[in-house]
């Protein structure tokens, strides 16, 4: 058996990229249909989680932080957006995940659909005091924000994509889950404005990457109060 598992051909990067599209429409799916901004809540917190595991300062499935609390990283910045926050999109190092997710939509959204890197920064550290536990604060209208909260929808996520995404490295992982990040965001374009999806997405992305991620250990003690809610 495990011989046979061994010389079984992997999934595609496509294949595994749909794969995961569908399993975040199915996750968020309610008797009124997909929420986009859900939708791009929980993919956008993957990307996070895996941004953070391909950091290695700390496991997204044990450490000493209390989940939800803010971890400031130069590491991470550099893996966003590079050393040094530019004004300009197209100045991003190409190798960081902003550059790598703007390039792969560029050709769908306008210009200025896209918000202010500063913006995201700014809005990011004005607001790291001020946030209700397990969520970051979206410079969106509040009838486009998430009805899920993004600490718990990383975690009941998480072993979908160990056990799915089940790539060679952390890396290639990441590549897919940006893939289908991608794929959300060109699908849904006309559903709610770019503007709004693009802002949800990308501060999303940064503030949750910042963000010490809920453990198994932890949930167990936090699920019965979360689920009252």
């Amino acid at each position: 058996m495990g011989i046979l598992n061994f010389l079984k051909p992997k999934p595609s990067v496509e294949r595994l990229t749909k794969n995961l599209v569908t399993y975040i429409y199915k996750s968020v799916e309610t008797d009124k249909g997909v929420r986009v901004e859900d939708a791009l809540c929980v993919i956008a917190t993957i990307v996070a989680e895996r941004c953070i595991q391909v950091a290695n300062e700390f496991s997204i499935d044990e450490h000493d932080f209390e989940p939800g609390s803010v971890v400031f990283s130069d590491k991470m910045n550099e893996i966003l957006v590079g050393s040094i926050v530019v004004e300009d999109w197209n100045h991003l190092p190409p190798n960081s995940i902003f550059a790598r997710i703007k390039r792969k939509i560029d050709s769908h959204f306008e210009e200025t659909s896209f918000p202010e890197l500063i913006k995201i920064v700014e809005n990011y550290v004005a607001n790291v005091n001020t946030l209700a536990w397990g969520t970051i604060h979206l410079n969106i209208p509040e009838e486009n924000k998430p009805l899920i909260l993004p600490l718990q929808a990383g975690y009941e996520t998480r072993a979908y994509v160990d056990e799915n995404i089940n790539t060679e490295s952390n890396e290639k992982m990441l590549r897919v889950i940006i893939n289908a990040l991608c794929r959300i965001l060109i699908e849904t374009k006309n559903v709610i404005s770019p503007t709004i999806a693009l802002t949800l997405t990308f501060e999303m992305i940064n503030g949750m990457s910042k963000t010490a991620t809920m453990t198994h250990k932890k949930w167990q003690v936090l699920e019965p109060e979360i689920v009252k809610k």
